[in-house]
């Protein structure tokens, strides 16, 4: 009788895809009949560690940012992100002129007079102040960079006509995600092509030659960690009848966040302020919205989900109230590179509306639970860059410091669809039998 033995590493090998099958199929049944917030503990008791020490702070290795990532900061990126030292400089040696062409008096009330009626020092606090701002046309020959405002602009026609300065850096500005750049055109439109004529960016991603957030994640230094945060005295300051609130003034949206509210608020209250909500908040966002700093969570869902575009929904109506943000927008494997761990709740992570709400009402019942994601206050301080509601703008400072501190080896953004517009964003939220479902 001829007998076939299987040689040992095959049943090893049969053996580790059985387990393997078996956990991932058990995982997938829980996710689906119990939510997020099962799995989640199964692989956090399972997987977690922390790096200890001053090292995880430092230089910002607690972003866990690639090489490959690293490569295209900027060296005002690296100063940002990476806590790089400022390099010494001797700023008396020269000075800037930045133009801001056809459209600076749309932009001075936030920039320069803080929604006030006043102007104010576009430099105050700046680590350079070796620069001015002008708005007048007729300085484009002396200008050493000129900001270009894409969100006003129609198409390549409206930039200077006139005989370039081959020393000149010309900077595309734009706050709003991939699929709202231009005010005048929606995503569904074809937009103006403007290849080949922009050197610099000045967008909120990190890898713009002038990183433009609205807000930043910094690692505190051991003499700032001087007091504890208080969950108590945090818990006894919101209130306790309704948990989630929201505050919007652009009620269009690419990514179906009002349709999953709608679904949301089956579940669980939720408090709308803004135009797009049925309490009013006057001055959004030239004055805070004071109302919706009481609660405990806020939606900060944005209009596009699109990579790194996180606005003051979460750097102002969440950190800066110390409310818990829920997120719908960029990824969380991105968010992780720039918020501090367990600092929020994303809706990728939750199989439906009402197992999201299952689970802030599972929280707010947890108070230890809850403490969690604000523990993170111990060890980061987040600052808020955009100027909205009266704060401080950096805007002019940063393209300051960029001219001072960037390398200045001329280059061109000759594909602009390739390095801003495409491959950016997910399409958003829908439901497919009940279940959270992310269309690309």
């Amino acid at each position: 009788m001829l007998c076939i033995k299987t040689k040992p590493h095959k049943r090893k090998t049969f053996l580790i895809v059985f387990i393997f099958s078996v956990f991932s199929t058990a995982i997938m049944y829980i996710y689906l009949q119990k939510g997020h917030k099962y799995v989640c503990e199964i692989f956090t008791k399972s997987f977690e560690h922390h790096l200890q020490g001053d090292e995880y702070y430092k230089h910002g290795k607690w972003r866990n940012l690639s090489k490959q990532q690293i490569a295209k900061f900027s060296e005002l990126g690296k100063i940002l992100f990476l806590d790089k030292e400022y390099p010494q400089i001797n700023t008396s040696a020269k000075n800037y002129t930045i133009l801001v062409w056809k459209h600076g008096p749309e932009v001075h009330g936030r920039h320069i007079a803080r929604y006030t009626n006043r102007s104010f020092d576009p430099f105050e606090d700046c680590s350079v102040k070796n620069c001015i701002v002008t708005y007048k046309d007729e300085d484009l020959e002396i200008a050493d960079l000129v900001l270009f405002q894409m969100l006003f602009m129609v198409g390549p026609y409206e930039l200077p006509q006139t005989k370039r300065n081959p020393n000149q850096i010309w900077t595309f500005v734009t706050e709003e995600s991939p699929l709202h750049s231009f005010l005048y055109f929606t995503r569904y439109q074809r937009y103006p092509c403007f290849d080949g004529f922009f050197n610099w960016s000045m967008t909120y991603r990190m890898d713009s030659d002038i990183p433009m957030p609205y807000g930043r994640t910094i690692a505190l230094k051991k003499e700032e960690k001087h007091k504890k945060f208080n969950f108590e005295e945090w818990n006894k300051s919101k209130r306790q009848d309704v948990l989630l609130v929201n505050v919007n003034s652009f009620c269009r949206a690419a990514n179906s966040r009002w349709e999953y509210i709608d679904q949301l608020q089956k579940y669980i209250t939720v408090h709308r302020y803004g135009a797009c909500g049925q309490y009013k908040c006057p001055g959004y966002v030239a004055k805070e919205c004071l109302a919706a700093s009481r609660y405990k969570f806020y939606l900060a869902f944005e209009n596009s989900n699109c990579d790194e575009y996180i606005t003051e929904k979460l750097w102002w109506n969440s950190f800066e109230t110390r409310s818990v943000p829920i997120i719908m927008g960029t990824t969380p494997e991105i968010l992780n590179q720039i918020l501090p761990s367990h600092s929020y709740i994303h809706v990728n992570d939750y199989v439906n509306p009402k197992d999201l709400a299952d689970y802030i009402s599972h929280l707010n019942n947890t108070p230890n639970k809850l403490e969690k994601y604000l523990e993170w206050r111990n060890d980061f301080k987040t600052i808020n860059e955009h100027g909205y509601f009266q704060s401080k703008p950096v805007h002019y400072c940063r393209v300051c410091e960029a001219l001072n501190y960037n390398n200045k080896k001329k280059k061109v953004y000759d594909d602009l669809n390739k390095s801003w517009f495409k491959n950016q964003c997910q399409k958003g939220w829908s439901t497919l039998f009940g279940l959270n479902v992310l269309l690309k």
